[in-house]
C-alpha cells in the first residue's frame, strides 16, 4: 500500500515539527529549486496513528476487545495512580518501563526466551500487534544478540510541504497588572532577584516563525512485501494490514492536529482511497481477524497482560504499613514485588 494525499492547512500558516538544535528541517529540492519542510516525521505521525487506538490512557477503543497488549499502571511517590499501556508508551512493548523496571524480571526473562525459542515477529504479534507494526528494537531487554532483537516498522508515513516559505513574525505577550514591568516586585514574589520578564511578568516580546506553502502531502507506505514474508500464518498477516488501514481510516476522519498551529484536512475528501474510508467495516474485519488468530492459540491469554508499579516513597510508605500491621497482629511481613 502506497498512497499520497494532499491536505490543506486549516489557518493561513502552520508551524512544522522543530529539532533540537535544528529547528524546522529544510531542504532545497534538487530538481524544481523549491523548498521542502517536513512538517511530520515518520515518527512524529506513527505516534499520531498509535493515539488512534487510545480511547483513555492505557484502554483501547471499544470495538479493539481481541486486541493483545500490555497494560501498566504505576504509583508514584506521591501515591498518585496513572496508566499506560504498549499502544502508546516510547518503543511500545520494548519500552525501558517495561523491559529494566526491576519488578519485572519474570515478564523481562520470559519475553528473552521466547523471543529466542519462537522469534521476534510470532512473540512481539502474539503480546501487541502493535509493536510489530511500528516495530521495535529490545535494546533494553537482556540477554538477546542484537540482531535478533529488533524488527523495522512496517507503517511508515511523512507529511511534507512542498514549496514552503518562511513566515517570520512575533509579538508581546501582555500583562495587565503590569504592563511595563516597571515598580513590579520581582524579589517580593519569588523570593530571589531577576528581571520581570525571567517570571512571566509585564509585556514579554517574542520571535515566531511559522510557513505557508505550495502544497502539503501526506505519503503513506505499508511494507506489505515483507507483512508476506514475516514468520507468520496469514491470518495475523491480515491482522498487521487491516490494523494499519484501521488507523490510517480513523485518522484521516477528522481533522490532522499534529501540534498547536498545525492543522490540517485532507484538501478532498474524494481523494482519500477507498480502501481508507470506512473505519467501522475496517474496525469491524479487524476484530473478526483478531478472534481467528485466537483461536489459532496466536494470541495471548489472557489478551491484556497487567502489571503495576510502585515507585520510590509510595513503596517505602507501603512496606511500612505492612510491617505495622504485622506487627500489631505478631506476624512477620514480607513484601512482594
Amino acid at each position: 500500500m502506497h498512497h499520497t494525499i494532499r491536505l490543506k492547512p486549516l489557518l493561513p500558516t502552520f508551524v512544522p515539527a522543530g529539532f533540537v538544535d535544528v529547528g524546522p528541517s529544510v531542504v532545497r529540492d534538487a530538481t524544481s529549486g523549491e523548498n521542502l519542510v517536513i512538517v511530520d516525521s515518520v515518527q512524529s505521525v506513527a505516534n499520531h496513528l498509535e493515539a488512534t487506538l487510545v480511547a483513555e490512557p492505557g484502554r483501547a477503543i471499544t470495538g479493539l476487545e481481541g486486541m493483545p497488549y500490555v497494560r501498566l499502571t504505576i504509583t508514584d511517590p506521591a501515591g498518585r495512580t496513572r496508566s499506560t499501556s504498549s499502544l502508546e508508551l516510547p518503543h511500545r512493548l520494548a519500552s525501558g518501563w517495561l523491559c529494566k523496571a526491576k519488578d519485572l524480571k519474570d515478564f523481562q526473562e520470559s519475553l528473552a526466551k521466547d523471543i529466542l525459542d519462537n522469534g521476534i515477529a510470532a512473540v512481539t504479534f502474539r503480546r501487541c500487534p502493535n509493536s510489530l507494526l511500528h516495530g521495535v528494537f529490545y535494546s533494553q531487554l537482556a540477554g538477546l544478540d542484537p540482531n535478533v532483537a529488533k524488527t523495522p516498522r512496517l507503517l511508515s508515513a511523512e507529511v511534507v510541504a512542498r514549496g514552503a516559505q518562511s513566515v517570520t513574525d512575533g509579538g508581546v505577550a501582555k500583562d495587565p497588572l503590569f504592563p511595563s514591568g516597571d515598580g513590579f516586585d520581582v524579589e517580593g514574589l519569588v523570593g530571589t532577584k531577576a528581571k520581570a520578564a525571567e517570571v512571566g511578568a509585564g509585556y514579554i516580546p517574542y520571535r515566531h516563525q511559522a510557513f505557508i506553502a505550495r502544497e502539503i502531502e501526506l505519503s503513506v507506505y505499508l511494507a506489505e512485501g515483507r507483512i508476506s514474508r514475516l514468520p507468520l500464518p496469514e491470518p495475523a498477516r491480515d491482522v498487521l494490514r487491516l490494523l494499519a488501514r484501521t488507523k490510517l481510516a480513523l485518522w484521516l476522519a477528522e481533522p490532522l492536529d499534529l501540534r498547536a498551529h498545525c492543522i490540517f484536512q485532507v484538501e478532498d475528501s474524494a481523494a482519500i482511497p477507498e480502501e481508507l474510508r470506512d473505519s467501522d467495516q475496517l474496525l469491524s474485519d479487524l476484530q473478526t481477524r483478531l478472534q481467528e488468530c485466537q483461536q489459532l492459540g496466536l494470541l495471548q491469554e489472557p489478551l491484556i497482560t497487567e502489571f503495576h508499579l510502585t515507585l520510590g516513597a509510595a513503596k517505602a510508605k507501603g512496606s511500612k504499613s505492612k510491617a505495622a500491621a504485622a506487627a500489631g497482629s505478631g506476624k512477620g511481613s514480607v513484601e512482594e514485588e
